[in-house]
């Protein structure tokens, strides 16, 4: 996506239950497991930063949580950029503001990616819904895998270097970067 077809995302997004999953995404540049894999945690609203450190991948009938990423590559440290530390204090405060209408039916956990009930977003979920919600909203069809290319895109549209967006992405190998520059 284009920056305006992004914009244009954002706003359609809002109030969905992938809202969070595609904006941080789209943001970051994260694969599908790291964003759903965040917890907040991660996010240190202090140090301005959000580390890359946890993931969340479908393997057969079970969602498995880890501490591991894709490659060592892959955990970062990323600056909290204003908008994002903005939308995520207040999807904070709703997800705060959830587990007390909720009580004891919250399922409590770190996850920032989760339905108002506390519960995680499933990875198989959050592919079909966006693909469902792209065709609702009549927004062009993409993968979701591909807000990681409109990421990288963006970055090299604003001047970043290879090098830099390669660090962004978590990339090993900086040819992998470069498929995502076009």
């Amino acid at each position: 996506y284009t920056e305006e077809q992004l914009n244009k995302l954002f706003k359609a997004v809002e109030g969905e239950s992938i809202e969070a999953a595609v904006k941080i995404s789209a943001t970051y540049g994260l694969r599908r497991s790291e964003v759903l894999g965040l917890r907040w945690s991660a996010v240190d609203f202090k140090r301005k930063t959000i580390s890359i450190y946890h993931t969340a991948v479908r393997n057969g009938t079970d969602v498995v949580y880890d501490d591991v990423v894709k490659k060592n590559t892959s955990f970062r440290t990323m600056p909290l950029i204003p908008t994002m530390e903005s939308y995520l204090r207040k999807l904070q405060a709703h997800q705060k503001q959830m587990k007390r209408l909720c009580k004891a039916s919250y399922i409590d956990n770190d996850y920032i990616c989760k339905w108002d009930d506390g519960k995680p977003l499933d990875p198989d979920y959050v592919t079909s819904r966006f693909g469902r919600f792209l065709k609702e909203k009549k927004l062009p069809h993409i993968r979701f895998h591909d807000l990681r290319h409109s990421s990288a895109s963006l970055l090299i549209n604003r001047g970043f270097t290879l090098k830099e967006v390669q660090e962004w992405l978590g990339h090993a190998d900086i040819a992998s970067t470069d498929i995502y520059s076009h």
